[in-house]
């Protein structure tokens, strides 16, 4: 297979929509018959008053689904037991009464999502009974999570790098069936995406040209949606600013006619500048056209810092040292004040009740060289302080956050569900948005599934969202954006969280998991939410590396080739195709934040606490043969279990083979025989996910990818694969072994492939220097305590021009890179090392002086591979020691190609 997009299923064959269309509602089996004491039976059937007022049949949609779910459940609606729907006062929207007798039951609320609402609530509390039976007493219920955003699993992304655009087709993105799940999940907003430039603005004559048709399908998909009381939020990352890229960004020639949205320039961008009367005056005119044109869009979500270069601050780097002729001369909080402000006119001016969620995506704050994290966390407090009036603000929930793993503590960027958060900056911000600026607060969190594992429709861990809506509660958090682009499809992750957005909120975790498992496995409601307390237990073991998320082996690992001669060949994002499949560079998944030894040890312990729920879950499986639900349900526990498991076999397979060269012939047999033995547990993982596959087309599609990660056709040319290792690779290395030869010789350094260099002990011992293309020498010797590089470059030195120095600490670990400019600037990097340069009339130097212990996990047994590279804007091609072949480019590693390093071997 060449690459991912190999035999890749075409849409026509994502199953999983028609299983969305399909009734939510089809046969109900009763565990039960008799009813308790304490229970009014619904056995001789119910007679419905729906007596709410709705003269525009607005509940018409969630009366029919009531009539289906008494249809499904065999109970008549020619009986004597009424249920009645009226209108009472509440103290808030989508608040409601259910109040349950002897003859009748009432479904009480002031609104008409009120009564939705309690509908779903009595659907449950009937299917929670195990019989045709309703507890009786009263309940009441009020939202404290007010907004709870979701998305279409299945709706194009509007990016690279297959571009759709849902406003552009015909399809319909949101049937009916698919609707009715996501209101008996509690959603009642859904985003979607879209871009300025796609329509008219007085200063961008050129664009909106295909205005008319978007706003004709998105008022067509504002109207199929209010149906289901949900409401429709457009998502943007706006302004864009000015450069060459072909993606979230203006052209430089369209900054000619509009000089004064010129704003913060780097790394060829230039920024779009909110802080002049015209920036301000596009986002306010951008944002009112479209709510004038779809006056009933619920609101409008926009990241205004991180994800794509937008305004003067649009990333917590740019807080300082900002260029930028009028944010330069202003605090960023007065910068946001003013943009959200902008937003906010032109939605509420034409919408007033539309909602602005101003959308801080934080994934990584790190010191650099021109501030540290805390100030950048002081700079958000400020912003938050400082909201404008009618900006709902939105942070990242766990990003940031410290855990502590393996005895020490990690920072947890971007999205995660293993660890619940909040970050201490989520807190700093609600705190300061609630108390100081009394503006309301929402949460960006991950409901269904996180990065950690997208090729699944949710990860059945609602302990996990029980801490975090607790949380959540505590800070008066009242909104909440529940997934990017995966981390949505409907279910018990779904279900969670709507159950959680509502008071009152159960006392303790373990009320709510059995609560929880009641609606759907009544009668075995402690057992389940014992299989959920073991899957919360292991999960929480998930390394905490955004690399191990990003790049990490849940996602597909089921479907990685192995290799047992090391190919040196990197890992594919999990989040997009168009790489080759992922090779054994396993380093890229941990990226310094975990040893080998370490990873193994976690992914044991996630194993093992899984397999304890597998077990529970097992043997209940016969008792609910025909419940094709429960099936699915239970099938994703099989299949997640796979996926940990041969996560932890693909790893201790290459930690073997990372060892093997270096073992005893007798050692190394035994190795051997265990390799053998894990490639064969894999073709059964491979086998045994295909089979689960097979009966559920959920499982391995990811939505930001826009396709299946692994599919039946895939696990079946992995199985060959590994058979064939089996067949050759391995009867290869036991002769090998058999007559005492070194293994992988090029590749341990024993018989170095390529360029090789011998750092000596002081400077008098360093050989003579390296040469790389004509343009400058380099040579290097360590003082027993760090590596001393001293680099010429044959140039005239510009504040454009580098040296950078890159170093691989152990073979299929990401390479550290260390730049230092002609003017002086150093490249950040959280260990400690120092460069200087020396300027002369014809050539430059750079000297490196690198610490031993700054270079992670290097245990100086074992040689470094090294490049040292030239940039300059003279050269076209950087030159280096080695010739770069650059890669296609990954988000962190870069166009990094690890084939392009030579050996340096330490002379102690």
């Amino acid at each position: 297979m060449t690459d991912e997009y190999a035999n890749q299923p075409s849409v026509n064959e994502w199953k999983f929509i028609d299983q969305l269309k399909s009734p939510l509602h089809s046969s109900i089996t009763w565990r039960r018959q008799k009813e308790n004491a304490d229970e009014a039976s619904l056995k001789a059937g119910v007679s419905l008053e729906f007596a709410f007022p709705d003269d525009a049949g607005k509940l018409d949609t969630a009366y029919d689904d009531f009539r289906k779910f008494l249809i499904a459940g065999k109970i008549r609606t020619d009986g004597n037991y009424r249920i009645i729907t009226g209108i009472a006062p509440t103290s808030c929207f989508e608040e409601y009464t259910l109040e349950v007798g002897e003859t009748a039951c009432r479904v009480l609320a002031n609104d008409t999502e009120g009564i939705r609402r309690g509908l779903v609530f009595l659907e449950d509390s009937i299917t929670g009974t195990g019989g045709p039976f309703l507890k009786m007493g009263i309940t009441r219920r009020k939202p404290f999570i007010k907004t709870r955003v979701s998305r279409c699993f299945f709706g194009p992304i509007k990016r690279p790098p297959l571009n759709r655009d849902e406003l552009l087709d015909d399809v319909n993105y949101y049937p009916d069936e698919y609707l009715n799940r996501l209101v008996h999940e509690g959603i009642n907003g859904l985003w979607l995406s879209i871009e300025f430039r796609d329509y008219p603005s007085r200063f961008f004559p050129g664009h909106g040209r295909d205005a008319v048709k978007r706003l004709e399908k998105l008022r067509a998909t504002v109207k199929q949606c209010a149906r289901y009381g949900i409401k429709i939020y457009i998502y943007c990352n706006e302004p864009w600013s000015f450069s060459g890229s072909d993606f979230g960004s203006l052209p430089l020639a369209e900054l000619e006619a509009n000089p004064w949205f010129k704003g913060h320039e780097a790394d060829g961008t230039i920024h779009f500048c909110t802080s002049s009367k015209e920036g301000q005056a596009y986002v306010e005119e951008c944002s009112n056209y479209l709510f004038t044109n779809v006056p009933d869009l619920g609101g409008m979500i926009c990241i205004v810092n991180g994800e794509i270069p937008t305004n003067c601050y649009s990333y917590p780097g740019y807080f300082f040292g900002n260029n930028c002729p009028r944010c330069s001369k202003l605090k960023p909080w007065e910068v946001y004040h003013d943009l959200l402000a902008a937003f906010a006119r032109g939605i509420k001016n034409a919408s007033p009740k539309a909602e602005f969620i101003a959308w801080f995506y934080t994934p990584a704050i790190t010191d650099d060289s021109l501030s540290t994290k805390e100030q950048k966390f002081e700079v958000f407090r400020q912003i938050a302080a400082h909201a404008p009036k009618d900006v709902i603000m939105q942070m990242n929930f766990e990003s940031n956050g410290i855990v502590k793993q393996c005895g020490r503590e990690l920072v947890a960027h971007d999205y995660w569900l293993s660890w619940p958060g909040p970050s201490d900056i989520f807190t700093d911000w609600a705190s300061n948005a609630t108390q100081k600026s009394h503006a309301r607060v929402s949460a960006k969190i991950q409901v269904g599934c996180s990065h950690e594992d997208a090729t699944i429709p949710f990860m059945p861990v609602p302990g996990s969202l029980y801490r975090k809506y607790r949380a959540m509660k505590e800070l008066g958090v009242d909104s909440v954006m529940q997934c990017w682009y995966f981390g949505n499809y409907p279910g018990l992750m779904n279900k969670a969280a709507g159950e959680l957005s509502f008071l009152p909120f159960a006392a303790e975790e373990d009320e709510f998991l059995e609560n929880l498992a009641r609606i759907d496995w009544a009668g075995n409601q402690k057992q389940i939410a014992q299989v959920w307390k073991y899957f919360m237990d292991g999960y929480a073991h998930f390394p905490v590396t955004i690399m191990f998320s990003w790049y990490g082996p849940l996602h597909c690992s089921i479907v990685w080739p192995l290799h047992l001669f090391p190919v040196d060949q990197p890992i594919a994002p999990s989040w997009c195709f168009g790489y080759p499949d992922s090779g054994d560079r396993i380093g890229e998944c941990t990226y310094f934040a975990h040893s080998l030894p370490e990873i193994l040890d976690l992914l044991t312990q996630m194993n093992e606490q899984w397999q304890k729920g597998i077990d529970i879950i097992s043997l209940l499986e016969d008792e609910y043969a025909g419940n094709e639900a429960r099936q699915m349900d239970i099938g994703l526990y099989k299949a997640i279990g796979l996926q940990i498991r041969s996560a932890l076999e693909v790893f201790t397979f290459y930690h073997l083979r990372e060892r093997l060269p270096f073992m005893e012939q007798a050692e190394q047999q035994k190795t051997l025989r265990q390799m053998i033995e894990l490639v064969q547990m894999e073709i059964k993982n491979s086998l045994s996910m295909k089979a689960l596959c097979l009966k559920d087309p959920r499982l391995g599609f990811h939505s930001e990818a826009e396709g299946y990660k692994f599919f039946p056709f895939k696990l079946d040319w992995r199985v060959k694969q590994l058979e064939n290792l089996l067949e050759t690779d391995f009867p290869k290395v036991a002769v090998e072994i058999e007559q005492g030869n070194n293994l992988f010789p090029e590749y341990t350094g024993v018989k170095p492939a390529g360029k090789a260099y011998c750092c000596g002990q002081n400077e008098s011992d360093a050989p003579a220097e390296a040469f790389f293309d004509g343009t400058g020498s380099w040579k290097a010797w360590h003082d027993g305590k760090m590596i001393h590089f001293e680099v010429h470059c044959v140039r005239k030195p510009d504040d454009k021009e580098s040296i950078a120095l890159i170093i691989e600490p152990r073979r299929l670990d990401p390479a550290i890179h260390l730049d230092i400019s002609a003017g002086g600037v150093k490249s950040f990097y959280q260990d400690p090392w120092d460069a200087a340069v020396r300027i002369g009339n014809d050539e430059w130097t750079a000297a490196f002086s690198v610490p031993f212990q700054s270079i992670p996990w290097y245990d100086r047994q074992r040689p470094l591979r090294i490049n040292v590279c030239h940039y300059s804007s003279g050269l076209g091609q950087p030159s280096g020691w080695i010739e770069q072949h650059p890669l296609p480019g990954r988000l962190t590693f870069g166009n990094h190609n690890s084939a392009d390093l030579g050996w340096l071997f330490i002379k102690m």
